[in-house]
């Protein structure tokens, strides 16, 4: 006969081989507190229903407290014969004051419903974990931005040189970007904190549960009234990979930024020592592989999105064991994009970017000579395509004899040939790549004073993504607090 808390119908015990495909101990370790802090809600609510009896709910309380304080002490160990953490913490539970009292924590719900409510309870938080990493990210890009507003920078477009910027313009681009990631975050967590405990396996209960109630100790924001789609519900973390994998996408194209600038070529970030390795035989070589593994590291959130996507548009509606597939991806997405996010950010607060560099590849590059193309337009009132062309003709000649825009009297002869009377102090005011970055006054631009206020809206909508967090946080403790005190009462009747 199988010893199983769920083995009434089974003659025999469950095939060893089919019991390590299919626990989940070391994946549901994660899980142990928000477990056992769901079932103290639980049973708060059993004992406010009168679904339980006072002796039963105090003896299980008792048990519930013990359990909760000695996890916090050291994790509890989870035994892979009792396949998952739900029945793990139940089995505890009946060793401690027995079957009697212990088999009724799970009157009226299921592991199908416990699963998916730890879940959501995890991931709040991480979710909550890694928008405070990115605001700390953001709040040291927003420094560098106002340290290095005016200072000069190289954009490119094609990879190929475009216009000059400011680099306050380079790290505030980033944080635009982040921003957006924030609010994604933001998303996903309203979508994740959302009760289904009262579900039970699929269709409810015909006991009288409250799931205000629970809804209330467990910190969630609203209840996911529909029991058979609460059980099966996994869209929440498909959302969340999503936007994990925005993140780092995002990531990934700093990174890239990193490894090109820093290359010897371009010359124009110098990273910090303590983030790059060298050659085991090449003895000058040093190598940018922070940047380089974030870039790999992209492919496995990637990879988590689409493994859940996956699963969940294969499985009909109720609980089915693919979802047990849901949190080895999720988990490994959680991690790879909080180390990623950790070590992006200390990268980027050591590295040195070279306006001095970026300076003499402005003039090199040409990369100011669409401001002349405009001056033309504006002084001379000649129609852009004509200027576009007579600039880019000029581009061609300056290259032809190996000269650059800094050539201001070649220039002036070569305007002059074409009608176009302009002084040589003219000439390198329109063509100074410090200049023409001071001239971007346009509402989003490059100028240190239209960098400035974009700077200024950041730093608002950081202080409002902050309070948010703090808010939530504070949220998610003081339920956990009042769960623990009701039990604490619950204990001693």
């Amino acid at each position: 006969m199988s010893a199983k808390l769920w083995a009434g119908v089974f003659k025999k015990d469950v095939d060893n081989e089919v019991l390590n495909y299919t626990e989940t101990t070391k994946i549901d370790s994660r899980l142990i507190r928000y477990d056992i802090w769901g079932s103290m809600a639980h049973l708060a609510m059993l004992s406010e229903q009168e679904i339980v009896a006072h002796d039963a709910v105090s003896a299980i309380s008792r048990s519930l407290l013990e359990l909760y304080y000695a996890n916090e002490r050291t994790p509890i160990e989870l035994d892979p014969q009792c396949e998952d953490v739900h029945l793990n913490i139940e089995t505890l539970i009946i060793q401690k004051i027995g079957r009697e009292a212990g088999g009724r924590l799970h009157t009226a719900r299921s592991r199908n419903d416990q699963v998916v409510t730890d879940t959501r309870m995890y991931l709040r938080e991480e979710i909550l974990n890694l928008t405070d990493s990115l605001i700390l990210f953001i709040n040291d890009l927003l420094q560098l931005a106002a340290e290095n507003n005016g200072h000069l920078a190289v954009g490119y477009t094609h990879l190929q040189p475009a216009q000059p910027i400011n680099l306050a313009f380079w790290y505030s681009a980033y944080v635009s970007m982040l921003l957006r990631d924030v609010e994604r975050l933001r998303d996903s967590y309203r979508y994740t904190n959302i009760n289904v405990l009262g579900a039970c396996a699929l269709a409810g209960t015909s006991f009288d549960i409250n799931r205000e109630l629970t809804t209330q100790l467990l910190g969630f924001d609203s209840i996911l009234h529909h029991s058979l789609d609460a059980t099966s519900s996994r869209d929440f973390i498909c959302h969340a990979i999503s936007s994990f994998a925005i993140i780092m996408s995002n990531l990934s194209r700093l990174a890239e930024e990193v490894v090109v600038w820093s290359s010897n070529e371009f010359g124009l970030l110098t990273i910090d020592d303590a983030f790059a390795t060298g050659s085991s035989i090449m003895p000058q070589k040093k190598n940018p592989v922070i940047g380089e593994l974030v870039k790999g590291k992209v492919g496995r959130v990637y990879g988590a999105l689409m493994q859940i996507l996956t699963i969940n548009k294969g499985i009909t509606l109720g609980y089915n064991c693919d979802l047990q597939e849901d949190k080895p991806m999720l988990w490994d997405a959680i991690d790879t994009l909080k180390s990623s996010v950790s070590i992006s950010h200390r990268q980027m607060t050591t590295s040195i970017y070279q306006s001095e560099r970026a300076n003499e590849l402005c003039w090199r590059n040409f990369s100011t000579v669409t401001e002349l193309a405009n001056l033309l337009v504006n002084r001379i009132n000649i129609p852009f395509r004509e200027a576009h062309k007579i600039c880019g003709t000029l581009v061609r000649k300056l290259t032809e004899i190996h000269s650059d825009l800094r050539d201001f009297n070649y220039i002036h002869k070569y305007l002059a040939e074409n009608s176009i009377s302009l002084t040589i102090l003219e000439i390198e005011e329109c063509v100074s790549p410090e200049k023409v970055v001071l001239r971007q006054l346009s509402s989003g631009g490059t100028s240190p004073k239209a960098v400035a206020n974009m700077l200024d809206d950041m730093y608002k909508r950081v202080l409002d993504h902050q309070l948010w967090v703090n808010e939530s946080r504070q949220k998610l403790n003081h339920a956990q607090d009042t769960t623990i005190a009701i039990l604490q009462k619950l204990s001693q009747i």
